[in-house]
């Protein structure tokens, strides 16, 4: 039985026990799981219009999960929520239906100046930053004096580049990755980590300064945004920085964006690597 049709059987058995006329219209599905129960001799419901509309009866359902359950050796009715591909694997044998991705739980940090940093350039070879993965889990935020989300992965990777010239305003600092959707679900969660923990320090944007990395900040609710120095902003801004599509962000950022504060590097890297 599919993926699908044991979610639909799970939505269905849910939503029938506060209404006893529900129905689906997901006809793909109920047939094939009609297929499935005319092996194991279940009438799983009716066609309340033909191949558009169909109710499951709760117990048939019901019937369904027993079957499966002799058959499979496996609960129709199993939550992957919280699970991982690990873990989902000792509940059926397609352990991608684990809903927590491998990256979840990982932060995407920029060191440049500790023992690991050190460890890194006697192992391997010399770089201005080593960027590695953390467990949000474990982590201590209490060594840090400011949180900085990145959001472009060229930025972040030349983030010591651009923390050299304001280090002494940030004190120590802890940089991480939020771009993609790799690393976004961590970086949020460690967001509201900060904001329970270390409420009292800043949390300063670095993504890109238009109307979509504007609402970024907005929704994260970043205390400072890091900026090029005012004249480098005054000769390189260009309209396609604001294209249309993004007028939409506007009307409602004009309402809700807080007053930020604002850092400036005291020189900028050229466009090709911003």
């Amino acid at each position: 039985m599919s993926v699908k049709a044991k979610i639909l059987l799970t939505q269905q058995h849910d939503m029938l026990m506060h209404d006893d006329t529900a129905y689906t219209t997901k006809v793909a599905t109920v047939k094939d799981i009609i297929k499935w129960c005319e092996h194991e001799d279940i009438k799983p419901g009716k066609w309340l219009v033909a191949s558009k509309k169909y109710r499951f009866s709760r117990e048939a359902i019901n019937k369904i999960r027993d079957a499966y359950l002799v058959v499979m050796a496996k609960d129709i009715f199993a939550d992957f929520s919280e699970d991982t591909h690990q873990s989902a694997s000792f509940k059926s044998a397609d352990e991608k239906q684990g809903k927590i991705k491998p990256t979840d739980h990982l932060i995407l940090v920029a060191l440049n100046n500790n023992a690991c940093f050190d460890g890194f350039q006697q192992a391997f070879y010399k770089s201005g930053q080593v960027n590695v993965e953390l467990d949000l889990g474990e982590l201590d935020f209490t060594g840090y004096d400011s949180l900085v989300i990145i959001e472009n992965r060229d930025s972040f990777n030349d983030w010591h580049l651009f923390q050299t010239q304001i280090a002494c305003e940030l004190g120590t600092v802890l940089a991480i990755y939020r771009g993609d959707s790799h690393y976004s679900v961590a970086a949020t969660k460690l967001l509201k980590h900060w904001r329970l923990s270390r409420h009292e320090r800043p949390v300063i944007y670095f993504g890109d300064f238009d109307l979509a990395g504007l609402r970024i900040a907005v929704s994260s609710q970043c205390s400072h945004l890091l900026l090029p120095p005012l004249n480098w902003l005054k000769t390189n801004l260009i309209s396609q920085h604001y294209p249309e599509e993004q007028q939409k962000f506007l009307g409602g950022g004009s309402k809700t964006a807080p007053k930020f504060g604002s850092l400036y590097c005291n020189s900028w890297l050229p466009k090709e690597q911003v």
